[in-house]
């Protein structure tokens, strides 16, 4: 395996870690406390790490792009908390699977880009709804779970803010770093974690610091404190060293992963929901490749 594919790979169980250490949080710490903790955690790590790098001297060069950089954090704020939110109420295994329908978000966001889908598209799209409802074992998508709706409307936040965080990446009058981007991301999104819950913040945290103990709780908040900053690392590292449609093809993997380390807690599935984790990662894929095939088209006939 060369260094290249390797860096996939710990981007992959980095991510998946990171689901099965919230999972894990959450069965003792509230939603509000988890989140504040990670991005404290994170917030910290980075201006430490940024300043023995000496990057925090570009965390001062917002200009034309301060506003966005509220945005990101606004909607990293949104998929955090919908996301903790399904794993309180619903699987770390199921939450692996939902969560990658940000694939199919996004390519209902490009239609309002003008991007019309084609046939390959619309099958493939049809294929993860499908699949949606049998990973929820649900009748159909409007008798879906608690849980997993948060799980939908965390993946819809994600393909979202992914659209936001390119416009930055590409401005040209001031391209925004990988740093400087994950950076305020992470800050933000503390920011409305802690506006959200002002009047029981103290509450919240005293509360919640009672039950730090050498525990596997406490261990998970840690573990996904340290994952969500390795997330930032690592996948901006892979963006930079790999076309963005084999990245997230290889983030596919991720929830296979997950199924596997959440066995070893009791989490099991169904026949019916392991078709539909097949059946979500197939039209993922499908959804994924096609539209690369598309962007080449394109950029062959410029």
């Amino acid at each position: 395996m060369t260094i290249k594919a390797l860096s996939l790979l710990i981007l992959v169980v980095v991510w998946g870690t990171y689901y099965v250490a919230t999972k894990l949080a959450l069965s003792a710490f509230s939603v509000i406390f988890n989140g504040i903790f990670i991005r404290t955690f994170v917030l910290f790590l980075m201006l430490l790490v940024g300043a023995l790098l000496r990057r925090n001297g570009e965390l001062l060069k917002v200009k034309y792009i301060f506003t966005r950089l509220l945005l990101i954090g606004l909607l990293g704020f949104a998929l955090d908390i919908t996301a903790f939110l399904g794993f309180k109420y619903s699987t770390a295994s199921k939450g692996a699977v939902l969560l990658r329908t940000d694939v199919l978000f996004s390519a209902f966001i490009s239609l309002f880009f003008g991007e019309i889908p084609r046939l390959l598209d619309i099958i493939s799209m049809v294929l993860m709804l499908f699949g949606v409802v049998l990973v929820s074992n649900a009748q159909n998508l409007l008798k879906l779970s608690q849980g997993d709706v948060f799980f939908l409307l965390s993946a819809f936040f994600i393909s979202l803010n992914a659209f936001v965080i390119r416009s930055v990446q590409g401005d040209k009058r001031n391209p925004g770093t990988d740093f400087v981007i994950a950076f305020y991301n992470n800050f933000f999104t503390l920011v409305f974690f802690s506006l959200f819950s002002l009047k029981s913040l103290p509450h919240e945290i005293f509360n919640n610091l009672r039950l730090l103990d050498v525990n596997i709780p406490t261990l998970g908040l840690i573990a996904a404190g340290m994952c969500q900053y390795l997330i930032y690392v690592s996948y901006y590292r892979n963006l930079r060293l790999f076309p963005v449609w084999l990245v997230r093809t290889s983030l596919l993997f991720m929830p296979v992963y997950v199924l596997i380390v959440m066995s070893f807690f009791g989490e099991s599935i169904t026949g019916k929901q392991l078709i539909g984790v097949v059946v979500i990662l197939v039209g993922a894929f499908l959804l994924t490749m096609n539209n690369q095939f598309i962007k080449q088209g394109k950029q062959a006939r410029r």
